[in-house]
């Protein structure tokens, strides 16, 4: 995908999330929901295309996606060979069924089948975290590498995310797919702007959040972080806050229903960034910030114990 797409797609995601943060404010609302429905069939139609239009080699890119579905296999084997004995230990036949993971299980699975599996094996190692981290020798750190790493690999089904190729049907239909995707999603805001925007249901907060959705990260024009928050079961957190650490002054953000906080205008450098949420442990991770860019994080927070 060119850079515009990339941007366009992470939008996509974001208004997904919004659709279903929304759902039951929008109950009832038949026009709006079949706009709804229309945008999410077309962007489905779309992630289906971007897979086989990656055949053609475009390395590094591709070396990069491979790189990170090995380390998150080599990351969830680990921790599912150590919980092992945890299932074990409680006689749990069906936690012994999920952690008996080996690399060989990974072999002749898709990469959405590979991310469930993982899911799969995250979802029981965080239902019983609390005897896993005092007595199984895992630390909570790696609950949240693994999370991070789920995501990550989520991210690039679809890479390579830069050059497709050289395969001109395939990016033309990818770029017509694009092109009906926006125009469902134009309907889609008349329908939102309609109802919401002014009139006896206006609501402010709401338009605010559809637009930050909407909005696309290549177009910034000043340094800016965008992060979204989300929990180790892939759950929006809301309310979270995500702190820099500048030379003269600290600048935070609180995420919104979407989990996304976004703090603009400052100076580029590398600065510490705390990202924190009651009830969550609290990260502090070293970024680099190029001037006039926004970086794009996506933070997964581990509950506390």
């Amino acid at each position: 995908m060119t850079k515009s797409q990339t941007a366009k797609f992470s939008s996509y995601n974001r208004i997904v999330t919004f659709l279903t943060s929304y759902a039951a404010t929008f109950a009832g609302l038949t026009r709006l929901l079949q706009c709804g429905t229309d945008f999410i069939a077309a962007f489905t139609a779309l992630k289906l295309l971007l897979p086989t239009s990656t055949t053609i080699a475009s390395s590094p890119v591709t070396t990069d996606k491979n790189l990170d579905f090995t380390n998150l296999i080599d990351l969830v084997v680990s921790l599912a060979n150590r919980a092992y004995l945890f299932a074990v230990d409680t006689a749990s036949a069906s936690l012994q069924k999920t952690f008996k993971v080996e690399k060989s299980s990974f072999h002749s699975l898709s990469e959405i089948e590979k991310i469930t599996l993982a899911q799969n094996v995250l979802i029981a190692l965080n239902a019983n975290s609390a005897a896993l981290i005092a007595g199984y020798d895992i630390a909570a750190t790696e609950l949240t590498a693994t999370a991070a790493d789920i995501t990550l690999c989520q991210d690039q089904i679809a890479a390579p995310s830069t050059i497709i190729g050289n395969n001109k049907t395939f990016n033309e239909e990818i770029e017509a797919a694009f092109v009906l995707v926006d125009a469902k999603i134009a309907l889609l805001e008349s329908a939102i702007n309609g109802k919401f925007k002014t009139g006896p249901s206006a609501n402010t907060s709401l338009i605010s959040n559809f637009e930050k959705a909407k909005k696309l990260v290549e177009t910034t024009k000043h340094t800016a972080l965008l992060t979204n928050f989300t929990n180790i079961l892939g759950e929006v957190i809301e309310g979270a806050t995500a702190a820099i650490t500048l030379e003269t002054e600290t600048k935070s953000a609180v995420s919104n229903i979407l989990g996304i906080a976004e703090i603009e205008q400052f100076i580029g450098g590398t600065y510490n960034v705390t990202y924190s949420a009651p009830g969550y442990i609290t990260q502090v991770i070293p970024t680099k910030f190029n001037l006039g860019e926004t970086t794009a994080t996506a933070i997964v927070l581990l509950k506390t114990v």
